[in-house]
């Protein structure tokens, strides 16, 4: 049970964030945050992750929905078998993400990014993800690197 709470846990609170972020920020402010190292900010993506296929929300958009209900049957198969604590840690964290971002692109037709990195460099310092993304990317790490070979 606690597994699924990372999930629910993971999109609530990036949901929450994305609300507030929607709410108080205006397009083209950028709050800086922790002495200044990290930007708060709303930005709007239409496509997958950088942008791509932004010209096809679509096509990003049902894709998203299939590789979610690939998730969500993996996940069931994961939670059944003892163990593997780190592995379905990580998997859970990448569910709830996913389905920040996914409830995202079906409820708002884009998905709401708001934070950033003050770099010296523009290119870095214009990247803007949300708090699914990091979820994604860590539950992704975390299970990859706890598969038992």
């Amino acid at each position: 049970m606690i597994f699924y709470t990372i999930a629910a846990a993971a999109a609530a609170l990036d949901l929450g964030i994305k609300q507030y972020v929607l709410d108080n920020v205006a397009e083209g402010q950028d709050l800086e945050m922790v002495g200044g190292h990290l930007i708060l900010r709303k930005v709007y993506n239409r496509g997958a992750a950088f942008n791509l296929l932004e010209k096809y929300p679509q096509f990003v958009m049902k894709l998203s929905a299939l590789l979610g209900a690939v998730l969500l049957v993996r996940d069931a198969f994961l939670m059944r078998k003892k163990g593997h604590t780190v592995e379905k840690a990580g998997m859970m964290l990448l569910t709830g993400g996913a389905f920040s971002n996914l409830y995202d692109r079906t409820m708002r037709g884009k998905v709401v990014d708001y934070l950033a990195f003050k770099s010296r460099w523009k290119r870095l310092s214009r990247l803007t993800f949300n708090l699914g993304d990091i979820c994604i990317a860590a539950g992704a790490l975390l299970a990859a690197l706890s598969i038992r070979k």
